[in-house]
């Protein structure tokens, strides 16, 4: 059966890696703006509310793959396909952007005593998704992939799995959680899956009962209520994760955490953190669809190329920003949040430049940034909306011509 266009799911992408942009911008200004300063709440919300891009990005690629081979028979050459794929298209980029990285923070901070050393610190840095602090999505991503045939199969199997994954996910999540905490204490938790296992799980559910839940979503009621929920549920972790990290950083109010049971003391920072990007991430996929319906085109364009480049984009821009904040790195208040601002959009635009020319320039640009489509233009008059074509099914006719 042919699988539908995903319009709506470039576009929550697109959300995903603006957000994870607004963090990094902002990651220096809550290190070394004084706590006294008005510009600083501003700095620490925008740095913690942002922090649902990764998260988002994981979801929404379990949803991916559970809607596109859930219906499928899972034989040895589906399998082959699908791990070639992503041996091309995610752990090449992912090796050569490690390399990338490793060389950067060995010129600019290490001095390691000879070839060995290096090539035996940047073994290990890939192993762990740590050649540079953002390299752990796709370290992560990578566990989901070798654990995806098994999951799969164990979704296909039990009628309980798939009714419960929401439950069942969110359980062994905490459970690694409390166990790392009590027995392992892995130093590097947060590049283990199990961290995130709530967030593939939800994925697969929405992927597996994709049709069914767009099919109750053109119910107004419902979509009404599931919006209200996740909005609701949103702004109150919206509240707390970002009024939590502001204590901790601070010190101020900390009376208010002094006062909590011991065992919320333990799990607030894991629970606020957690809790608040799997609303965010759930939010933003059903958001996407009602947006995708009333966007105007060029607008809907914008988000659907931003989407489209978003893994070129996260693995780039590391480097625009360490260049911008050489550039200006601190002056007078005013100059200083300026750049700021520069710096977001400036980063932005140019890893979307430096995508897009190794793109149209280079034919084995895979190597560098994935898979991705050519740019998205406009049409003229909006004639795929008044059709009723989808941008990515007028695309895929304009490919075919």
């Amino acid at each position: 059966m042919k699988r539908r266009n995903l319009d709506e799911i470039q576009m929550a992408r697109a959300f995903a890696i603006i957000a994870v942009l607004v963090v990094h911008t902002t990651s220096e200004g809550v290190t070394i703006i004084p706590f006294e300063s008005a510009l600083f709440p501003l700095y620490n919300f925008l740095n913690i509310a942002g922090k649902l891009g990764t998260p988002t990005f994981i979801m929404l690629s379990s949803f991916v793959l559970f809607y596109n081979y859930y219906r499928r028979d899972m034989t040895p050459s589906l399998i082959k396909n699908f791990y070639i794929k992503r041996l091309k298209f995610i752990l090449l980029p992912y090796f050569i952007f490690s390399l990338i990285y490793f060389s950067l923070n060995w010129y600019l901070y290490y001095d390691y005593a000879n070839l060995y050393e290096a090539a035996k610190a940047f073994l290990w840095d890939l192993s762990l998704g740590k050649a540079y602090m953002h390299l752990y999505f796709v370290f992560i991503s990578v566990q989901l992939y070798i654990m995806f045939p098994i999951l799969m199969v164990l979704f296909k199997r039990s009628s309980f799995l798939r009714k419960h994954a929401i439950w069942i996910g969110l359980a062994i999540q905490w459970i690694w959680v409390w166990a790392n905490r009590e027995y392992f204490q892995v130093q590097y938790k947060g590049s283990i899956s199990l961290s995130y296992m709530s967030f593939y799980f939800v994925g697969a559910y929405l992927g597996i009962h994709y049709d069914q839940i767009l099919e109750k979503f053109k119910n107004k009621g419902y979509r009404i209520s599931t919006l209200a929920v996740l909005i609701t549920g949103y702004i109150t972790l919206l509240v707390l994760y970002p009024g939590y990290m502001y204590i901790s950083r601070t010190g101020r109010f900390s009376y208010i955490l002094d006062s909590l049971p011991e065992w919320i003391q333990m799990n607030l920072a894991e629970f606020t953190w957690a809790t608040h990007a799997l609303f965010a991430g759930v939010m933003l996929f059903f958001i996407a669809h009602v947006l995708e319906g009333k966007l105007s085109a060029r607008l809907k364009s914008f988000f659907m190329e931003i989407g489209a480049v978003s893994f070129g984009i996260y693995l780039v821009h590391p480097m625009l920003l360490i260049l911008f904040r050489t550039l200006i790195s601190g002056g007078s208040p005013l100059l200083y949040n300026t750049w700021q601002v520069v710096t977001f959009f400036g980063i932005t635009i140019l890893s979307w430049l430096i995508v897009r020319f190794t793109y149209s320039t280079i034919p084995a640009y895979w190597i560098f940034f994935g898979k991705m489509p050519p740019v998205y233009s406009v049409p003229k008059k909006e004639k795929e909306k008044k059709d009723g074509i989808s941008f990515t099914e007028a695309y895929e006719g304009r490919k075919k011509r």
